[in-house]
């Protein structure tokens, strides 16, 4: 059976057309980035989702801010919202899986966030010698 254990979890906002100050108050949490995107008055943001206890740490987010993302989305304060859930991929692996569970995924989607897989390659080896 898989497990689910990402070793980051980042929310990713772009098309972020309020301040870093509003959109803290908003979302009741701290942003790690905030940057100024290609298009005027357009801005990145992105918030780190601990990974300690991930499933908690998703319905957290969910039920702190995602009703106000959502409002957000839909008012075009923010254009998209993505969850970015990383995985490591040991080298000398032959296949990696992880199962979302249902409840953790339709938590964040009902706030139209999206879901977004990463996996990194990694060198076990160099991880071991650390």
């Amino acid at each position: 059976m898989s497990q689910f254990e990402p070793f980051a979890m980042a929310l990713r906002l772009s098309g972020v057309t309020v301040s870093q100050q509003e959109l803290e108050i908003a979302l009741k949490q701290l942003t790690v980035r905030y940057e100024a995107e290609d298009a005027e008055g357009s801005f990145y943001a992105q918030v780190d989702v601990p990974v300690t206890n991930p499933v908690r740490a998703i319905l957290d987010l969910a039920d702190r801010s995602g009703a106000t993302l959502a409002a957000m989305l839909r008012d075009r304060r923010i254009g998209r919202a993505v969850l970015d859930i990383a995985f490591d991929y040991p080298a000398e692996g032959e296949s990696m899986s992880a199962r979302l569970p249902a409840h953790a995924a339709a938590a964040i989607a009902a706030q139209g966030i999206d879901i977004e897989f990463s996996v990194y390659l990694t060198d076990v080896e160099e991880d071991e010698e650390d």
